[in-house]
């Protein structure tokens, strides 16, 4: 289950960003740790376009934060994905969670594209993300530099189009 995020989910979010690390790894160098509300807010406050999600469990409880963010060029983006608690990870909730989002774009977002920025040395999501059906571009997209060191990123692309429902009619 997708909800919208709200600025009373802050402390999830605080608790499952538990180190500079991680925190570089799913959000850039947008925020720098600790993560703190004011730095969500003030993001949203630039970032009017942009949503912030929480995948819940049937019974509400969180297990993972997202965002969707809309491109010039009409197709989307997704960004920020972290499956919170680490004893959930690998267990098929981040694969559920871009699956959600990926529903929400459809259902309210135009366009066919979704496009996602991964760290290359982020074998565990790049292989998720390829399990969903997002495509690795072959180059890289770009070098993020951050104290010293450089992380190569990658783009992947997800074609809704292409995996829409065929609708079988009877003629």
């Amino acid at each position: 289950m997708l909800k919208a995020y709200s600025h009373t989910d802050f402390p999830i979010l605080e608790s499952w960003v538990t180190d500079e690390a991680l925190l570089l790894q799913f959000a850039g160098t947008d925020f720098s740790y600790p993560l703190t509300a004011q730095q969500i807010i003030a993001y949203q406050t630039i970032h009017q376009d942009r949503q912030f999600y929480i995948g819940c469990m049937e019974d509400g409880t969180p297990y993972a934060f997202g965002e969707i963010i809309p491109q010039e060029n009409g197709s989307h983006r997704l960004g920020r994905i972290l499956v919170g608690n680490p004893s959930k990870r690998g267990v098929g909730l981040g694969k559920l969670f871009i699956n959600e989002l990926l529903e929400e774009i459809k259902q309210h977002y135009p366009g066919t594209l979704v496009d996602l920025y991964v760290w290359e040395k982020n074998i565990p999501a790049i292989r998720c993300y390829e399990s969903v059906g997002f495509i690795m571009s072959p180059e890289r997209s770009m070098t993020m530099v951050h104290k010293e060191l450089a992380y190569h990123i990658h783009k992947m692309t997800y074609n809704t189009a292409a995996y829409a429902p065929i609708i079988v009619s009877n003629l």
